[in-house]
């Protein structure tokens, strides 16, 4: 797959910068894998109690395969447009029959095509599908296609094997009209000048993100039963001129039945925002535009490679990537920018990422404060991450620190906190499965959005790594992780002495970070397409953690032994 740098470093400007014989026919191109991973885990669960209907889990121990086929086909004419998919099939599928194909388990035999959430799943999937071509002055691609950036901490396409440790599972996929081209390049044709190869891009997109999200959104809380007797048969809300709570908007008749004008009473009920499906929906639906969330992206890259700085042979990447999104239906006006850099310099390694998230938005669907009717929030969220260390043939160090901001109070009108991208995978323990479920649990429904999905959250760490390659296709890694809290919210990160006692209501964390980790890894490349990778970490979690609330370990000692074997084409 061709990144958002890398498409445009492969920019020409148009069929006059082709280079290579001309051809004439279509070709056709091939790329993909097939991986399946092991995943095995000791003392991950709590222990659960004996009795009647319970199945328990030895020791809270607990293992199972996953797999996945990638199919990446492209077709190019020439070197001038390629239409290019991604194709998942049994994609992070667990093996075996998960859906009682059998009607007695014992004698199963047909697999299901069943994910680690439990539900089924379609076999086959297209997700992506786009079209790129040149044009007299750059490119355009077209489609629902990936979305990569830098390190890939805001926009990370999910492709391949790049992590340190781990899996990607997801990915960033849009529906884009994206151009590319350079700049400089074009004003010294219009000058009349040749071309100097100056590696300076620039690209604008626009997305269309969500239309018609089949939900309703309202922004305010009408309430029938404010007294919570639920007994099914009293119906009655706050009334005009008896309880201030009482909300015109939740009253019919006002302006809802002509000629009657409203009847001081509350007369309908919902949340902040009501599930529908599809049923739902008028025959025009997709003429609204209120509740379509529009994105403009703007980047601008310097990618230099095998240059010449001080005398040396080097690679210096550095750029910055806007994002501008809006929804008109929840008056969300958010500014994302991301700036990135890379310098190789003589077996030196420095780069890092930088992203802020900014603006308002009233699409968190959690209230602003008790009694308000209103989901408005002012967003300022941050994540950095910067390595530097020594990049050799035979072997690499290097020192690794990162951060992603946190919010102590998720229910005032600041919103704070954002995990990196899942698929910006920092260890196998502490942040993908430990912090994953106690934000899971933490976050149910509609305030699911906000768990971390096994990125980086709500604090600081730094995660020095070595990798060792004895020959050129065995590559030994080891890791340590560290994480300190960023902020102390009392759910996900329990509050200790010296806290804010205006989020905190107990004191009882001792511990100033959230833990540790040690990963160990040995990846092998068989017959130039074979990849095994054998992969074990240890994990240690701190009192900062609420174990217990997620069904977890309460002793916060952790084990995971992984494995994948992946056939690369």
């Amino acid at each position: 797959m061709v990144s958002f740098i890398g498409l445009m470093c492969a920019l020409g400007l148009g069929p006059a910068l082709a280079e290579g014989p001309e051809k004439t026919d279509l070709e056709f191109d091939l790329e993909g894998y097939y991986r399946t991973r092991g995943y095995a885990f000791q003392h991950l669960f709590a222990k659960p109690v004996d009795g009647p209907g319970e199945l328990g889990r030895p020791g809270g121990s607990a293992s199972y395969m996953q797999q996945r086929l990638r199919l990446s086909p492209v077709i190019s004419f020439e070197k001038r447009a390629k239409f290019s998919m991604m194709v998942d099939v049994l994609d992070d599928v667990v093996w075996g029959d998960n859906a009682s194909n059998a009607s007695t388990s014992i004698f199963a035999g047909e697999p299901s095509v069943t994910g680690i959430d439990g539900q089924e799943t379609a076999t086959f999937q297209i997700k992506r599908a786009w079209m790129e071509f040149d044009i007299p002055v750059g490119k355009l691609r077209i489609g629902r296609q990936p979305s990569d950036w830098g390190l890939g901490l805001l926009a990370n396409d999910g492709n391949g094997f790049d992590d340190l440790f781990g899996e990607n599972h997801g990915g960033s996929t849009n529906d884009r009209v994206l151009f590319a081209t350079r700049p400089l390049a074009i004003a010294q044709k219009m000058a009349g000048k040749s071309d100097s190869g100056f590696p300076l891009f620039f690209a604008v997109a626009v997305d269309r993100l969500v239309t018609d999200p089949l939900r309703e959104y309202y922004g305010y809380k009408c309430d029938l039963d404010p007294a919570g007797l639920g007994d099914g048969d009293w119906v009655g809300g706050y009334n005009q001129g008896v309880d201030a709570e009482y909300d015109p908007r939740c009253d019919l008749r006002n302006g809802q039945t002509k000629g009657l004008g409203q009847d001081g009473e509350t007369d309908q009920e919902h949340d902040f925002v009501e599930d529908r499906d599809a049923t739902s929906r008028r025959s025009d639906w997709w003429a609204d535009e209120q509740d379509d969330v529009f994105e403009m992206v703007y980047a601008l890259i310097y990618k230099g490679e095998d240059i010449k700085l001080l005398g040396r042979t080097s690679d210096l990447t550095l750029g910055v990537y806007t994002v501008h999104r809006s929804q008109a239906e929840t008056d969300s006006d958010i500014w994302i920018l991301d700036a990135y850099g890379h310098l190789l310099f003589n077996g030196l390694l420095l780069e890092g990422e930088v992203v802020n998230i900014s603006g308002q938005t009233n699409a968190i669907k959690l209230p602003s404060g008790e009694g308000k009717h209103t989901l408005y929030k002012a967003v300022d969220a941050w994540g950095y991450v910067v390595r530097a260390g020594l990049e050799q043939p035979g072997y690499s160090a290097i020192f690794e620190t990162g951060y992603a901001s946190g919010d102590d109070n998720v229910t005032d009108d600041r919103f704070t906190g954002r995990a990196l991208h899942p698929d910006f995978n920092v260890g196998l323990l502490l942040y993908e499965e430990v912090l994953s479920r106690v934000t899971e649990a933490a976050y149910p429904g509609d305030a699911s959005s906000l768990a971390s999905n096994g990125g980086v959250y709500n604090s600081r760490y730094i995660y020095p790594h070595l990798k060792f390659r004895p020959t050129e296709t065995i590559e030994i890694i080891a890791a340590y992780l560290v994480a300190w809290p960023d902020k102390v919210d009392g759910s996900v990160i329990q509050c200790g002495e010296g806290d804010d006692d205006g989020v905190c209501s107990s004191f009882e964390a001792n511990d100033a970070t959230l833990g540790w980790e040690v990963d160990l890894g040995i990846r092998h490349t068989f017959h130039e397409h074979i990849n095994v990778a054998l992969e074990a970490a240890w994990a240690r979690t701190s009192d900062r953690v609420p174990l217990e609330a997620a069904g977890l370990n309460p002793s916060g000692k952790f084990f995971s032994l992984q494995a994948r074997a992946a056939f690369q084409f």
